[in-house]
């Protein structure tokens, strides 16, 4: 028969103290940054309900030590002397299915079949609704999105960490904005996240990718799991998602219609794209209210700018006219890249807040940013006339799709990138390698 254990005075004060976590009364302060700016009145007009209690923010903060397990043992499996036979065994299985792969690795088939694991909640019609919604997005929109949205990633210095490993942060700022883009248009284009679509299989190419940088930052003597936790972990996988899905909101403010039924099939396509990107099941969003708790833990553990958010940030301002394809040789060229270049500030210090943005780095309000009410102006004229002419939508899809997909070559053809293999503890852990095989060891 078990025996109670005695009331002593630790075993009451452990009590209490259990008895605090999971009391719905003890709720931790509002972080700062979702106080300010866009942000700040984002959260007061979406109102997500309660925030979390401290036995949420107890089990969030456990995420930090997971990594990705299938795709962490596919890497171990290509770091060994068959490391060149894997890595064409992955592409072979990507693009033609895993019956096309003689003798598959063990790991590989784990991984494929992990992939191509439909989960029971997933909707194709939701996906092609969110395709939908995507295409009538323009590049004039999505890309400043999407630029400001990886600025704002930078927020959490932890996070950071991984990125100066990696180096290169003037050479790869603007690479890393055109990769981003890129791996969006893959997952919003028709048919994208099915699985043969560019989306299904690049997001797998990055999943990997984020293992063999998991692998090579944890072998680097600098890296401080008991402070900085597992490199790329489950909960910073959960954070980087956050612009993306902001993102994929956020062009409401910009003139962008949205519907609720269009809203829903966005938040279903992104869950779909982080369930593929390895994000675990109890960090996925399913909706508004989740993007709001998930942002809020988030800031209340990870929000911690300091000088790597502020290289960062700096470095991606500085690779704005590379981004845009805006020649700054000459006089009118440098005033227009200026021009570029401040309206990302204005936008990133508006979405924010003045704390944030001085914070990091950012200068004062230009008259950029008086180009935002012409560009919210002119894209609700554009969701008018879609409502007002007969077939107009589906015009606007089909071409837009068409634009971004020519306006991507165009950007991948002036800023050099290597897709998805792009932090030098990426380089570091294969020129390692690459050694071992050489000398024969695994």
């Amino acid at each position: 028969m078990c025996e109670l254990p005695l009331e002593t005075e630790q075993n009451v004060t452990d009590a209490i103290a259990s008895r605090v976590r999971f009391d719905r009364a003890n709720v931790p302060p509002t972080p700062w940054i979702l106080r300010q700016g866009g942000v700040g009145i984002a959260m007061k007009i979406i109102n997500g309900g309660a925030p979390p209690v401290g036995a949420q923010t107890d089990r969030f903060r456990e995420f930090e030590l997971l990594g990705d397990p299938v795709a962490d043992a596919l890497v171990a499996a290509m770091r060994t002397a068959k490391r060149g036979l894997v890595r064409a065994q992955l592409e072979t299985a990507l693009e033609s299915g895993l019956d096309q792969v003689a003798d598959p690795a063990p790991e590989l088939v784990d991984f494929i079949h992990t992939l191509e694991a439909v989960p029971f909640w997933l909707d194709y019609e939701k996906l092609d609704v969110a395709s939908a919604a995507a295409g009538r997005v323009p590049m004039s929109s999505l890309l400043p999105l999407a630029t400001v949205g990886l600025m704002g990633s930078y927020v959490s210095s932890r996070v950071n960490q991984v990125l100066l490993r990696g180096g290169d942060l003037d050479d790869r700022a603007a690479a890393r904005a055109v990769e981003t883009v890129q791996w969006f248009v893959d997952c919003t284009s028709p048919g994208g996240m099915e699985r043969f679509g560019a989306g299904f299989k690049n997001t797998a190419r990055i999943r990997v990718m984020h293992a063999f940088v998991r692998a090579g930052v944890n072998s680097l003597d600098d890296w401080d799991s008991d402070c900085l936790g597992t490199p790329i972990n489950q909960l910073h996988l959960a954070i980087t998602m956050i612009p993306i899905l902001g993102n994929a909101l956020l062009t409401v403010p910009l003139g962008h219609y949205q519907s609720p039924r269009e809203r829903e099939a966005v938040l279903h396509l992104m869950r779909y794209m982080a369930h593929q990107m390895g994000v675990d099941e109890g960090l996925q969003v399913t909706s508004v209210s989740d993007l709001v708790r998930l942002t809020w833990l988030s800031a209340h553990f990870e929000i911690s700018p300091d000088e790597s958010s502020q290289l960062l940030t700096k470095a991606m301002l500085k690779a704005i006219p590379e981004i845009y394809g805006i020649d700054t040789e000459g006089v009118i060229g440098r005033l227009i890249g200026t021009a570029f270049t401040r309206f990302h500030s204005d936008l990133l210090r508006v979405a924010f807040g003045a704390r944030y943005a001085d914070l990091v780095g950012l200068p004062p309000l230009s008259p950029a940013i008086s180009a935002l009410p012409v560009i919210v102006a002119r894209n609700s004229l554009s969701e008018l006339a879609r409502f007002v002419i007969p077939g107009m939508s589906d015009v606007v899809e089909r071409r837009g799709h068409a634009k971004r997909t020519s306006t991507m070559s165009s950007l991948r053809g002036r800023v050099s990138s290597r897709e998805f293999q792009r932090d030098r503890a990426v380089d570091t852990v294969q020129k390692r390698d690459r050694e071992l095989s050489s000398s024969g060891t695994g």
